[in-house]
């Protein structure tokens, strides 16, 4: 009978452990308008007892994070006050012995730059983690203002590649002092693109429809100009790094997801990162036009506001039907070889 019942006693603790190692902690960080930090969190399957809190205002070692408050599992967010200054903030929730991967705020609120992000947390296909703080994403900075370039400097930005043409430059100048690394995308240009949908009386589709071929012209001709934009990422003085085009959704939103793909992110991941930029964009505070719009052009230039996954993806089918895979798109036409993608996951990735 006692052999028995140690029998049951090690087949339960096996099951016990082996519903510990299936436990996921779905979780994200907001800020609110009062400065706090909104954790939400999700855990599967569902547990009973308690999320302990974790944070850290550097997230550069784990003995950083120190205990940080508890929440029951069920109620699936917390609401805390900022620690320090309220820019950054690191956090890491655990439960049922399981932790999530570190987690901050994606999103930094800036005055007149639109879609702020940072490109950190994903996770890969192996469950490496993206390090927060390495790169981020954004639009135009040419009205970026004192607040802006106070908050560009807090978060230690050492280099902006700005993909803008070289018109749009010198119609949109910025002074940040900060260096800037110019490697212009030629095709997509929003203002060109803006100029002809209005001249030639575009509707909604005709503006799909050329988005999708811009998006493939910038996959097609300026592969140079993206292995530029990676062999700047394979320097480890240039980061933090801040890539940076007009609305920070179509030039730096291709070279974001060319990034995420070759660190290994799931493109489900990649795609959501390149739609999120609908959450940012705000087209009033973008362009004003001199006369009403008809409700047709109106529906035209929600089409060139708005991330579509039309767009993205059909720069993914036409790089897989000409190249074969993206794989080898990006090893032999933008250069980025075995080798670059390992020293790339070792800058980018936290013990990669």
């Amino acid at each position: 009978m006692k052999y028995i019942y140690t029998i049951l006693s090690i087949v339960i603790a096996s099951l016990l452990m082996g519903c510990m190692s299936t436990i996921k902690i779905a979780s994200v960080v907001e800020k609110n308008k009062d400065g706090d930090f909104l954790l939400k969190w999700e855990v599967s399957p569902d547990v009973e007892g308690e999320i302990d809190i974790y944070s850290a205002m550097s997230d550069t070692s784990i003995r950083n994070f120190t205990p940080k408050g508890k929440k029951l599992v069920e109620e699936q967010f917390a609401l805390l006050n900022p620690t320090g200054s309220g820019l950054r903030e690191f956090f890491i929730l655990k439960t049922s012995g399981v932790t999530s991967g570190i987690i901050s705020n994606r999103v930094i609120d800036m005055d007149n730059i639109s879609n702020f992000r940072d490109l950190g947390g994903y996770f890969t296909n192996d469950e490496s983690q993206i390090k927060w703080g390495s790169i981020y994403r954004s639009g135009h900075l040419s009205n970026s203002n004192l607040f802006d370039q106070d908050k560009i400097k807090r978060l230690g930005i050492k280099t902006i590649i700005d993909l803008r043409t070289e018109a749009d430059r010198k119609a949109r100048p910025y002074f940040i002092n900060v260096p800037k690394i110019n490697i212009p995308i030629e095709s997509g240009d929003f203002i060109t693109i803006k100029d002809k949908i209005l001249k030639e009386n575009f509707n909604r589709s005709e503006t799909i429809l050329y988005m999708q071929n811009a998006y493939k012209e910038i996959v097609e001709n300026n592969k140079e100009k993206y292995a530029e934009m990676f062999d700047v990422l394979l320097d480890k003085n240039n980061y933090p790094v801040l890539i940076s085009s007009h609305l920070g959704k179509d030039r730096a939103g291709i070279a974001s997801a060319l990034l995420l793909y070759a660190l290994g992110v799931p493109e489900y991941i990649i795609e959501e990162d390149y739609l999120a930029s609908n959450n940012y964009i705000d087209p009033k505070k973008t362009i004003t036009f001199s006369e009403p719009l008809t409700e047709s052009l109106q529906e035209a230039m929600t089409a060139l506001f708005s991330a579509n996954r039309a767009y993205l993806g059909f720069a993914f089918d036409y790089i897989r039907e000409t190249y074969g895979s993206i794989d080898n798109y990006l090893e032999k036409e933008v250069r980025v070889s075995k080798g670059k993608t390992i020293i790339l996951r070792k800058l980018m990735l936290y013990n990669p």
